[in-house]
């Protein structure tokens, strides 16, 4: 029998319970090494051989027999995305960066439109459907890479889209997005985004600090940083240079809270933190009056 690669992978997930996009790539691995392992009786699709050579790109030794089985991948199945994101992070080149993602990108927009994907019904829900997981990680992508170039507008304009295709936002990108509202000084679109997605967390906080300490304006810039240190004590600390690190906690996770949390933002967030080189002035002035 010859099965669809994302029906044999949505059939897998349901019984299976996810709480983050971490989660959900560490069951999609799980099921694509079982694919490699076992004995199944039916006659592999080009997509699903190009996940299986995937597979052995993700588990290569080296970075060059890596990139050697994700061009592979990618020429089996150009429906594989993923083949092209995995090359593309392993790249070094950043004009052979951009050409890979943005052939990769167009092309997968044109096959998802023409599976209709694109059509009303679907718009706002792209983390819904495994076939358009692929493109909005590859968004993401370009999101960081824009970013990196110090092209901030593109990468707010391509968050927007991220959101309107992902309303549910599972890949942070809001996040993002109200860090370039800090970065561009743009008080009322920060304010209609927190409208849409209203939470309190450390990131949130603390961005908005930044942003009414860019702004000039103090008391509100004063107050956002005293809550931020309200929900994550170790802000202070990391400012004073008195902040311990938690063994605990695996590089690249992070728990709210935590130092982890606190390394993390100022990792992600590194743009925005460029543009207030004596914030740990003024937060230390602050928070130590509290």
């Amino acid at each position: 029998m010859n099965n669809n690669f994302f029906e044999m992978l949505e059939n897998y997930l349901k019984n299976v319970n996810v709480k983050d996009e971490k989660e959900l790539e560490a069951k999609v691995q799980e099921f694509v090494n079982n694919l490699n392992s076992e004995d199944f009786d039916y006659e592999l699709t080009p997509l699903e051989c190009a996940y299986q050579v995937l597979d052995k790109a993700e588990k290569a030794k080296s970075k060059k027999t890596a990139l050697k089985y994700a061009k592979e991948a990618y020429e089996i199945s150009h429906d594989c995305l993923d083949a092209i994101l995995l090359q593309v992070s392993l790249e070094d080149n950043p004009f052979t960066k951009w050409s890979l993602l943005d052939e990769g990108l167009e092309y997968e927009r044109k096959r998802l439109e023409k599976e209709g994907y694109f059509k009303k019904d679907k718009i706002g829900d792209f983390y819904g459907y495994l076939e358009t997981i692929p493109y909005i990680r590859g968004l993401c992508f370009k999101i960081d890479f824009l970013i990196l170039e110090g092209k901030i507008k593109q990468a707010r304009d391509l968050c927007k889209e991220v959101l309107k295709l992902n309303a549910n936002d599972n890949t942070g990108r809001r996040h993002v997005l109200l860090a370039i509202y800090a970065y561009l000084e743009e008080e009322e679109e920060a304010l209609k985004l927190l409208k849409k997605y209203p939470e309190e967390s450390f990131e949130v906080l603390f961005t908005l600090a930044i942003l009414y300490y860019k702004l000039g304006r103090n008391e509100k810039a004063q107050d956002y940083l005293k809550k931020a240190n309200k929900v994550n004590s170790n802000l202070l600390k990391f400012f004073k240079g008195t902040m311990k690190d938690n063994p605990k906690i695996l590089e690249g996770f992070y728990k709210p809270g935590d130092s982890s949390e606190i390394n993390m933002y100022f990792q992600e967030y590194y743009f925005l933190l460029a543009t207030v080189p004596e914030l740990d002035i003024y937060a230390i002035e602050v928070l130590k009056n509290k």
